[in-house]
């Protein structure tokens, strides 16, 4: 199920960074949304950058024993290098967009799952 969650979080990032531009669109609506100061922009989209290239890694695993145990290291360690980067206010709101689209995707893909067992 995590591995699942994490393909389709991957495919929707590939999808986002197919185009530059819309890369770059995506990142200005985080910049607005977060209210990020201009000493915080690298820092971010470094971040993010990283996160994508764990991501990337982590939907190459073979090893699905390990799957849940090294989202949840990914997950960790990109929300610590947030909450570095962002003020409270900044963080909290951050959190809650990637919590819910984390929650979300686990429900699309549950529910494209049963879908496909009928």
């Amino acid at each position: 199920m995590i591995f699942a969650l994490v393909a389709m979080v991957m495919m929707t990032m590939s999808a986002n960074a197919q185009n530059d531009n819309s890369s770059a669109a995506m990142f200005d609506r985080w910049a607005r949304y977060l209210e990020l100061r201009i000493n915080q922009v690298e820092q971010v989209r470094t971040a993010m950058a990283q996160f994508e290239s764990s991501m990337q890694a982590y939907y190459q695993l073979q090893d699905a024993s390990k799957a849940g145990e090294t989202w949840e290291k990914i997950q960790s360690r990109h929300k610590a290098t947030m909450k570095k980067v962002l003020d409270e206010k900044q963080y909290d709101k951050y959190v809650t967009v990637f919590d819910q689209t984390v929650k979300n995707t686990a429900e699309r893909m549950a529910e494209q799952k049963h879908l496909a067992a009928k």
